[in-house]
């Protein structure tokens, strides 16, 4: 019976041991069925703690990362860096393969906060860069005991990196980004009638294109047609024939020559001259010399734990 005792005492004795080494002998409290929120200095209201839920259990169905905000009145004799790498594995927070969990630990009464990633996001996000985004978002809201809204601003920081690591978009019930069933239903009604306008614009400019070109082709033959019928009788030559036969009055002995650009001359008691030719400006002309001339022209659950590295108020 003693040998019993003595064994299930040492039972206990490794149990508590182990207890204590896996959490470094820090007590933590256990998590609540929110899990995502622990508000026990009572410093964020429901809303936020709504918020923050609906955003991890988005987040942990997409790529198995969770994003824990604890709240406590104080660390007591622990710092508040040790308190929070003892939560974050106690808690499990983020994918047991990714370790891709993190933690926000606000510790009101020692005036001071921690954020701590999972080893997988050491890389991704690096302990420089989170004390950075603390400074930004968290900081100015800590310092004015405005919690919330600095627990929210740095949230949504978090969030962002999340999106851009995993290439993924983050909703949740009550996120102001996320798609109502409202505009969910008049989306398509919507896209219909700026697609019918558009079509609208687009069949109106072919039509006046086509009317302004038609208005062109009509002028441009318009414009041939007035030009073919003027030409002709502009450009036509008209021989004048003289009234008189030169070959009639022809003496005998004296020779013709029918020649272009030259005169030929006959003489039979009157004066008859006949010259045809090109002109000087393409024309032809022809006449008597007594008549003169005439011219043409375009989540939920977790697990993982494994925390990497940290920043803080310090």
């Amino acid at each position: 019976m003693k040998r019993a005792a003595c064994f299930l005492l040492a039972l206990i004795a490794a149990a508590t041991l182990l207890c204590s080494c896996s959490s470094g002998g820090v007590k933590v409290p256990e998590p609540d069925d929110a899990f995502y929120v622990y508000d026990e200095a009572n410093v964020l209201d429901a809303e936020l703690e709504e918020y923050i839920i609906s955003k991890n259990a988005d987040l942990y169905e997409k790529c198995g990362g969770q994003i824990v905000i604890a709240a406590v009145k104080t660390t007591g004799s622990v710092s508040i860096e040790k308190y929070a790498y003892a939560l974050f594995n106690e808690w499990g927070i983020g994918d047991r393969e990714k370790h891709n969990g993190m933690l926000l630990l606000l510790s009101v009464e020692e005036d001071d906060y921690w954020a701590l990633q999972g080893k997988g996001l050491e890389k991704l996000i690096q302990s420089g860069t989170l004390k950075l985004m603390l400074n930004d978002t968290l900081e100015p809201y800590f310092a004015k005991k405005q919690y919330g809204d600095g627990v929210r601003a740095f949230f949504d920081a978090l969030i962002e990196k999340y999106e851009q690591i995993y290439s993924i978009q983050i909703y949740g019930s009550s996120s102001p980004t996320a798609p109502s069933q409202t505009q969910t239903k008049r989306q398509p009604l919507i896209w219909l009638i700026i697609k019918a306008a558009a079509h609208l614009v687009i069949l109106f400019a072919i039509v006046m294109t086509l009317i302004i070109v038609a208005i062109t082709v009509f002028i441009i033959i318009a414009s041939l047609v007035s030009a073919g019928n003027t030409t002709p009788s502009t450009f036509r030559m008209t021989a004048h024939k003289p009234t008189v036969n030169p070959y009639t009055f022809r003496p005998s002995g004296t020779s013709h020559h029918s020649t272009f650009g030259t005169h030929t001359t006959f003489s039979s008691g009157s004066h008859h001259t006949y010259s045809s030719g090109h002109s000087s400006g393409g024309f032809f002309s022809g006449g008597h010399s007594s008549g003169g001339s005439s011219g043409f022209g375009r989540h939920s659950g977790g697990g993982g734990g494994s925390r990497g590295g940290g920043a803080g108020r310090r």
